[in-house]
């Protein structure tokens, strides 16, 4: 049990730490930004730079704000989300684990109606090569990418197809940047970003827009501009500088992340330029689908929002993006209502888990199989006293 009284006393002792002034860092960071907004060499000077982290490339004015048209007609709105119960070491005789993806389907127009689905997947311990909970991870991605394609593709009934093209835009929890397959053997990055992008190329055969949304990102490339722009060298040089220079005037900003740079200068319903990542797994997409990115005010926060560049390029699909994930944003008080609503569809709560292990124990009696939890697993489902 939770000792509170303690807690309060330990958080108040801390509370400097937790919550220090960071009003001089903002500061030094708005007047920096618009420094380099202005600076017409920083372009270049940025891509020239020999820095230590990640820099991103950008079109048009760095500062820009660029108003969202919100005039929308009849549109379709589609989200993918899903969970898993991952293989537990607790319970023997469970030879497998269960993945779980969801989602629903949303028509607006003259006769508005909602639609939602879910598919599990059931796995065998044999198809988890190395053991661990991020190949889980990795082909949960794999089936939500996969099902959001099938769902999304005009063919499939699900879809409205008197909409047409580019009225239909498809959500993803999460960055469309494949971070987690950079550390990755180079057979096991190919098998799975093979699979991520032929769905992507199947919205984009397709014209059917989609992004990832990220609420609360800690992203920091709009920071590392400006830690560029701190730089005591006219061009950045990382390891020269660390080598002849103990203190380095670019941390002053290493608390920031880019939507505080982006409070800087965005209204409500507005957007940034766009930007492109310069990751190294970005190298492994085709050019229509290496991705870019907008921080966008939704109206209750600053999000980051991720789209392949064929839509990044194309001001109207760009806008109908923005749009319509300010209109779920609203619509859900904050977060995007496709997205919780997917996100209900595709969670394994804890009934879910029972039953599953119900159904396998009981499977398993008819077969002459046994699945046995360990005495903790067995604790922890009723307490003694």
């Amino acid at each position: 049990m939770l000792n509170r009284e303690l807690l309060a006393k330990k958080l108040l002792a801390r509370v400097s730490k937790l919550f220090p002034d960071r009003s001089r860092e903002r500061e030094l960071a708005r007047k920096k930004w618009r420094e380099i907004c202005a600076d017409r060499t920083f372009a270049y000077r940025s891509q020239a730079a020999q820095s230590s982290f990640l820099v991103p490339r950008w079109e048009g004015a760095l500062g820009d704000s660029i108003a969202i048209d919100m005039k929308l007609g009849e549109h379709t709105v589609i989200a993918i989300d899903g969970s898993q119960i991952y293989p537990d070491r607790h319970i023997a005789g469970a030879g497998c684990f269960l993945i779980n993806t969801g989602g629903v389907l949303l028509e607006y127009g003259q006769t508005s109606r909602a639609t939602f689905f879910s598919e599990p997947h059931l796995l065998l311990l044999e198809d988890l090569p190395d053991g661990s909970r991020e190949f889980v991870d990795l082909k949960r991605e794999e089936y939500e990418l996969a099902l959001l394609a099938k769902k999304a593709t005009p063919r499939y009934d699900l879809l409205c197809e008197s909409l047409g093209a580019n009225k239909s835009v498809c959500f993803i929890d999460g960055s469309i940047i494949f971070w987690q397959l950079e550390s990755k053997l180079p057979e096991v990055k190919k098998k799975f970003l093979d699979c991520y992008l032929n769905a992507f190329d199947e919205l984009y055969k397709k014209r059917i827009l989609f992004a990832g949304y990220i609420s609360m990102p800690k992203s920091r490339e709009l920071v590392s501009l400006m830690k560029l722009g701190l730089c005591r060298f006219p061009m950045a040089d990382c390891i020269t500088c660390h080598k002849k220079f103990e203190q380095f005037p670019c941390k002053q900003v290493d608390h920031m992340v880019d939507t505080q740079v982006a409070r800087f200068f965005l209204k409500s319903h507005f957007r940034t330029t766009v930007f492109y990542s310069t990751s190294k797994i970005v190298d492994c997409y085709p050019e229509h689908l290496k991705p870019a990115f907008v921080y966008c005010d939704v109206g209750a926060e600053i999000v980051r929002l991720e789209v392949p560049t064929w839509i990044a390029r194309d001001q109207a699909l760009l806008n109908q993006v923005c749009a319509v994930a300010i209109d779920q944003s609203v619509k859900g008080g904050g977060y995007p209502v496709c997205l919780a609503e997917a996100h209900e569809q595709a969670v394994v709560k804890g009934g879910d888990r029972e039953f599953f292990y119900h159904l396998l124990q009981k499977i398993g009696m008819e077969y002459n199989g046994r699945v046995r939890f360990s005495q903790k697993a067995l604790k922890k489902r009723g307490i003694g006293v």
